[in-house]
């Protein structure tokens, strides 16, 4: 039975994935600094998942992670790097403290992930990486300087090493939502609300019209996505950067 580790893994995309890969036969070592939501969750799917906390932000703390999980279930084949935050800001609005803290989450975190579960991977025998990136590592929007710019990172991340992995047994791709209903979303829309700007429920409409199906993903839609590239059924891709966009991209 393989073993996916998987950051994030407590809500949205994250909580979707695991419950996709435990439904595939996988094991699941989830890692989040949401303690209640990720225990509640591997208890929830069962004895295949095991939680660990981890701040990924932290590299220490997210390699005693790993090293757990891999003492837990023996081996690691794959991992998600799913961990990240938004913030909507522009180049002329950002503060210095909210530069650095997505910075710090979307990219280093991604890096110490990496970094902590690539050598099990490794000795395994092999396997596969998949990132998290997002259709803005396509295209631009407003008001999302440090997102787009982490994002656009990634899918560089994620081509460079591609090819360094490659030799050793170990594809790496990137899927690319777009918008997709997870709390990240619904607290970055409700804040904008409380800052005097459109209300929710219209930013929610707003968004869905961006997309040429008319509507924004659900977190579902991308764990497909994520099984796919992880699993053997994609064991031709590597270097990909995948939409899951409802067509935004193709604009």
């Amino acid at each position: 039975m393989k073993t996916i580790l998987i950051t994030g893994a407590s809500t949205g995309i994250g909580a979707a994935t695991v419950r996709r890969f435990i439904a595939g036969g996988w094991r699941v070592a989830m890692i989040d600094i949401n303690d209640k939501a990720g225990r509640d969750l591997a208890e929830a799917v069962g004895p295949f998942a095991a939680y660990f906390h981890a701040d990924t932000r932290d590299a220490a703390e997210m390699q005693r992670a790993a090293d757990a999980a891999v003492s837990h279930f023996g081996r690691l084949d794959s991992v998600f790097a799913n961990a990240g935050i938004h913030r909507r800001n522009s180049l002329l609005d950002i503060s210095d403290e909210e530069f650095d803290l997505v910075i710090k989450t979307n990219i280093y975190g991604t890096f110490h992930t990496l970094r902590a579960s690539v050598p099990a991977i490794m000795a395994s025998g092999g396997g596969s990486v998949v990132i998290c990136a997002s259709d803005q590592s396509f295209i631009g929007k407003a008001n999302s300087f440090a997102y787009g710019l982490t994002k656009g990172a990634m899918g560089q991340i994620t081509k460079s090493l591609a090819i360094d992995l490659a030799p050793k047994g170990i594809r790496v791709n990137a899927v690319c939502p777009g918008t997709v209903r997870t709390p990240l979303v619904e607290r970055l829309f409700n804040d904008i609300e409380a800052k005097g700007g459109p209300t929710a429920d219209e930013l929610w409409r707003m968004e869905n019209d961006d997309f040429l199906l008319g509507r924004i993903a659900e977190p579902e839609e991308v764990a497909e996505a994520v099984f796919f590239l992880a699993t053997d059924a994609s064991s031709f891709c590597t270097g990909t950067l995948l939409p899951v966009d409802g067509g935004i991209t193709a604009r």
